[in-house]
């Protein structure tokens, strides 16, 4: 019986890397298709990565639909071109009461009035069912404050990097 309980406990241990390793797998995965969404102003699918809150926060579906697109369009009419987004690596998940959570790193370059903007910045995975779905959060320029008025339970489970500034250089002909 002993030997047995102590088998058990070696293969929990050998298996929780690998879990965590394709949790963190799904949370990019989930985040590119997020960010590719982004990209191609998709508004569905950008719909569908936001999480709840976000979306009843900005009045429902339709209202963040239509703020996203007056955005694309407010972007395109100044000469804002997002050209490209990557995402890094997830932080191993945490538990945030019921949630799992992960800060993800991504990068996004933009072409704005002749110059070549690169931005780096986070967004936050949060998972309600135990890291098969994931929704996403752009941390942005929102302080720690910000995002703890609309996610309380985000408070104390992921320490959030300063913003960085913006990389600007002139764009390639």
């Amino acid at each position: 019986m002993k030997k047995s309980f102590l088998s058990l406990i070696f293969l929990a241990s050998i298996a929780t890397p690998a879990l965590a390793d394709e949790t963190t797998d799904l949370i990019k995965q989930e985040a590119e298709k997020c960010t590719k969404a982004l990209l191609a102003a998709d508004t569905d699918e950008v719909v569908r990565y936001s999480h709840p809150r976000l979306i009843e926060k900005m009045g429902g579906k339709e209202a963040m639909v239509e703020k996203f697109k007056k955005g694309v369009e407010d972007m395109r009419a100044h000469g804002v071109i997002i050209e490209k987004g990557t995402i890094g690596e997830p932080e191993k998940p945490v538990k945030a009461d019921a949630w799992l959570v992960s800060l993800v790193p991504q990068t996004l370059v933009a072409k704005v009035q002749g110059n070549r903007v690169e931005k780096q910045t986070h967004i936050i995975g949060i998972s309600e069912d135990g890291g098969k779905k994931w929704t996403f959060i752009d941390v942005g320029e929102r302080s720690e404050a910000q995002l703890l008025e609309v996610f309380p339970e985000l408070k104390g489970k992921l320490k959030l990097p300063e913003p960085k500034k913006p990389v600007v250089t002139p764009a390639e002909k």
